[in-house]
């Protein structure tokens, strides 16, 4: 199959571009002819195969980058042929689209209004009306959910296929090989508990305002909250002085090396108001690090709380998020939830992803002849 792939950012900064590569690169190497069309591309390159395609935007604000991206892939999708087009939430027109975000219910759980002016949403309400569509991905049931309940779009449109990880790549015998210098580097101490939060960007909707209040309720100073990522700093360290836990926090850029940070870590918390799935506790978790998540994040389908992790059900109940910290003093405790983490985590490769992708492409492609 000749196949385009539609993505304006494709970094590897965020989880969406990892899942768009791990799914590509088992794509080519199945033999598929896999083009991926983006505006922003990663540093590295591939070697030929999938092709990476340049799409370019306008400098016109949201808007204009938003409308410019789309047109951009209609035109060049409809001059070369391809056998599916799969969409990744920034274009109108496309056979499949993995929906990676849905904004109105992201807006909808944070209170924000939805507002006429917003670029996105505009491009969400399109993507679903367009005729040319025939099936939608989904991370989790939940997601699946809100796009019935938001969009009417019928159940039988849509395919829940979970996200997957590299359990090779994020694998607890790495803590062997990094744990006492990444600890070392951070500044931390053998004694101390060392939390992470991951967030490409966003911190606000991921929690970290309600994570920093749950820390400064922690009476004992062993808890070090390690936040790495790519949101403005500023209003988070001003936030984290005034609650007094300055010197038990630390910040560092985000690093695609973060198999490296959880061999160094304790535990992953991620409070997020909402999230399609979550990439970011899946990794930890094949790390074999207990994690913390909220009911609004798709991949808490994955967990049964005290078992293989920690479930909070309301991402602004700082007293529940400060009792679930308070669990993960517990050593036994970690170490029983990190090792049932690892056991869900092998279960969830992507290859599985990749061939139940192919099923799809397959579905599309028999309806058609």
């Amino acid at each position: 199959m000749k196949i385009a792939m539609l993505t304006k950012h494709f970094t590897f900064r965020n989880g969406s571009s990892r899942a768009i590569h791990e799914a590509a690169t088992r794509l080519s190497a199945r033999g598929h002819e896999v083009h991926i069309f983006c505006n922003r591309r990663p540093v590295r390159y591939y070697d030929g195969a999938p092709v990476l395609r340049h799409v370019p935007m306008w400098p016109l604000g949201s808007w204009g980058r938003v409308l410019s991206f789309d047109w951009g892939c209609r035109r060049r999708t409809r001059v070369e042929r391809f056998d599916i087009i799969h969409g990744h939430g920034n274009t109108t027109e496309q056979d499949v689209v993995t929906v990676h975000v849905c904004r109105k219910a992201n807006r909808l759980a944070r209170g924000l209004s939805l507002s006429g002016r917003d670029s996105h949403l505009f491009i969400e309400r399109r993507q679903f009306e367009n005729r040319r569509l025939k099936r939608i991905i989904v991370f989790s049931g939940r997601l699946k959910q809100d796009l019935e309940r938001l969009y009417g779009i019928p159940p039988e449109r849509v395919v829940t296929i979970p996200n997957g990880v590299d359990a090779n790549r994020f694998h607890p015998r790495l803590r062997s090989i990094y744990r006492e210098r990444v600890r070392q580097e951070v500044g931390l101490s053998n004694r101390d508990l060392a939390v992470l939060f991951v967030a490409s960007g966003n911190f606000e909707n991921r929690g970290l305002p309600n994570l920093l209040s749950a820390v400064a309720r922690r009476t004992e100073n062993r808890v070090r909250l390690i936040v790495v990522g790519g949101d403005r700093l500023g209003p988070y360290r001003e936030r984290a002085r005034r609650l007094g836990i300055e010197d038990r926090l630390i910040f560092l850029p985000f690093t695609e090396r973060l198999e490296e940070l959880h061999a160094g870590a304790d535990a992953l918390v991620f409070p997020s108001y909402y999230d399609t799935f979550g990439s970011v506790p899946l990794e930890a978790m094949a790390s074999g690090l207990p994690v913390i998540v909220t009911e609004s994040c798709g991949m808490s389908e994955l967990i049964v709380d005290g078992v293989n992790g920690l479930i909070l059900k309301d991402p602004s109940d700082i007293g529940a998020l400060d009792a679930a910290l308070a669990r993960l003093s517990d050593d036994d405790l970690r170490e029983r939830l990190g090792r049932k983490a690892r056991e869900t985590a092998e279960r969830q490769s992507w290859d599985t992803v990749a061939d139940r992708t192919i099923k799809v492409y397959e579905e599309l492609l028999a309806e058609r002849s």
